[in-house]
């Protein structure tokens, strides 16, 4: 009873994939399996924590989901709005701040704005806590990410050995794709 429990409760934190950095994903396998929205959390996923540089490999991924037509949408936890929009902007994207991952609000908002279902969405981030969750919370497929850096901010710090701590867990249940 209590590893059913402990299974079901796993599964909200699980992704559908794990790869080294977002320029691992494979649009083609996100456009044959109906994904129109990309989601992709912005500090240790796209750029370093606090950084507003975006490598040139990432630049021209997101190039390729635009021309594939892909709606790239940064959601990013950052309170500071001009760091978030500088780069979205830069990269001819949507920038969404403050975002308050793992709550879905922000998900099922962009959404149904644009008449679309969780199930043409995934979430692309490097936080089982805030990233995967949220997607997850949200009906979305999620895609984790190794963090660019080991630089997060405070209740990031807090939450890493936890993650890797569920990490484990969802290992050794054979949950881990």
């Amino acid at each position: 009873m209590k590893c059913l429990f402990l299974r079901k409760l796993l599964s909200f934190l699980c992704p559908d994939k794990c790869v080294d950095k977002v320029t691992d994903i494979s649009l083609t396998e996100l456009r044959e399996s109906g994904i129109q929205v990309i989601f992709v959390d912005l500090d240790n996923t796209l750029t370093a924590w606090g950084s507003s540089k975006v490598s040139e490999p990432v630049k021209q991924w997101i190039e390729r989901a635009k021309e594939l037509g892909f709606q790239v949408v940064i959601v990013s936890n950052a309170g500071l709005r001009k760091r978030v929009n500088q780069v979205a902007n830069a990269l001819g994207i949507v920038g969404i701040a403050a975002a308050g991952k793992p709550r879905r609000f922000v998900f099922r908002r962009y959404l149904e704005w644009k008449g679309l279902k969780p199930y043409q969405a995934v979430m692309i981030g490097d936080q089982l806590f805030t990233d995967i969750l949220g997607a997850k919370r949200a009906g979305m497929k999620a895609i984790l990410v190794e963090p660019l850096t080991e630089r997060r901010f405070i209740t990031g710090r807090i939450q890493r050995p936890l993650e890797l701590l569920a990490l484990k867990f969802l290992r050794r249940f054979g949950l881990l794709p």
